[in-house]
């Protein structure tokens, strides 16, 4: 396979509770042969963005890990946007389980329980109301089948994050994976490293592990070989991570993705 050149760049690094300008919500913008594309687009994307000087008008679609509000919630500023006022439909990349009638998840659909209170509107006196459809071109994902994202190969695959709610990481032409929000497994990514994976953007949080392990500390990452940390790259962390808690990975191996830092794979 060739391999294709692409860039991640970190709208932001944090997590759910971070706040400009510390940092924004870990999304990520995609460029690949002139297409732009988000992973996630969180509650304080569309304001990071702004103040890395990108216009939304920029960005031709969305992938979605799960649902919680720090990785979908500003999806309803960026399709407002596009649909008023650029005239257009924006791609948006939707794992199976994110939408109740592909998936046996009460509770768990993007429009259902995300989008439609706030989005379910009629325009120009008509009386039907606009559905997810009106607003985006939707592309449904599962774990058996890679799709293309304007040529950029792409494949999505479960992870444990909330009980009963489906969460997915991303991985990008055969070699980069994304966790997004997941839980710590060893197996989980020693099985990316050993398909062929290069690197791996994981997710961390450096205060005490949260109830039900919803997160992955910092300590459970310790227990990696240094010659694992050394293909992973630390995201979602905290405004209140130090830079000694920075120094205290970085020493292990491990390096501490930065918002508004650029990777070129």
């Amino acid at each position: 396979m060739t391999e294709m050149h692409f860039s991640i760049q970190f709208v932001g690094t944090g997590n759910a509770w971070s706040k400009p300008p510390i940092n924004y919500n870990t999304n990520a913008v995609v460029s690949f042969l002139g297409h732009t594309w988000l992973i996630d687009c969180g509650l304080l994307c569309p304001l990071g963005l702004c103040d890395m000087g990108l216009s939304q008008s920029l960005i031709e679609g969305v992938f979605i890990s799960h649902l919680h509000g720090d990785h979908v919630s500003g999806l309803e500023e960026l399709l407002y946007t596009n649909f008023f006022a650029f005239q257009r439909r924006i791609d948006l990349w939707l794992p199976e389980g994110l939408l109740r009638s592909h998936s046996d998840y009460e509770g768990s659909d993007i429009w259902d329980n995300c989008l439609r209170a706030s989005m379910e509107t009629s325009i120009h006196g008509h009386k039907e109301f606009l559905t997810l459809d009106d607003y985006a071109n939707i592309h449904i994902l599962s774990p058996e089948n890679p799709i293309p994202v304007y040529g950029l190969q792409c494949e999505i695959f479960h992870v444990e994050h909330v009980p009963m709610r489906p969460s997915y990481g991303l991985i990008l032409d055969n070699r980069i994976a994304y966790t997004s929000d997941c839980s710590f497994s060893r197996k989980r990514i020693e099985k990316l490293l050993n398909r062929g994976i290069e690197t791996i953007f994981h997710e961390v949080t450096f205060t005490p592990a949260m109830p039900h392990n919803i997160h992955t500390s910092f300590e459970e990452l310790t227990s990696l070989p240094r010659e694992v940390a050394e293909r992973m790259i630390l995201m979602h962390y905290g405004d209140m991570a130090s830079l000694e808690d920075f120094k205290k990975a970085e020493d292990l191996g491990f390096r501490i993705a930065k918002r508004a830092m650029v990777y070129e794979f």
